[in-house]
Formats: structure tokens, C-alpha cells, sequence
């Protein structure tokens, strides 16, 4: 599956990130959220919250489709 925006993934989907880009791209690297971490959807609602390293970071949908990633098996 080709990458795609982490607002296309449903709650419990575990995922590594393959890019990051946007203006919030530092921001977002600075959190963690960058290249090879592998996350897991938490909610994806009005906000998203995903969950990195055992800590919940609750994103914008903007931001959050500034990031793409694909599944991975647990």
C-alpha cells in the first residue's frame, strides 16, 4: 500500500511514518513524529490523536494530513 495522509486511517491502526512535510514539518519532527516511528491511531475524529512511545499527541486534521505513513503488523 502507498502511503497516505494519517486522517485516511481508522482508530487502532498501528503505522510507521514515511514523510513528514507542511508548514509545521519542524514541529512535528521535534514531537517525534518523523520518519520510521511507528505510531498508532487513537482516535480519528475532528482531531486525531495518535499514540508515540507510549504518550498520546493530539493532532489538527491539517497537520495531521501533512503526515503519511502505511500499516505495519503489530
Amino acid at each position: 500500500m502507498p502511503p497516505a495522509p494519517l486522517t485516511t486511517f481508522c482508530d487502532g491502526c498501528p503505522l510507521m511514518i514515511c514523510s513528514v512535510h507542511g508548514c509545521a514539518e519542524e514541529r512535528l519532527r521535534d514531537m517525534g513524529l518523523r520518519e520510521g516511528a511507528r505510531v498508532e491511531v487513537v482516535q480519528n475524529s475532528d482531531k486525531l490523536i495518535v499514540r508515540l512511545a507510549g504518550c498520546r499527541i493530539g493532532l489538527r486534521r491539517d497537520m495531521a494530513a501533512d503526515i503519511l505513513a502505511t500499516p505495519v503488523e503489530l
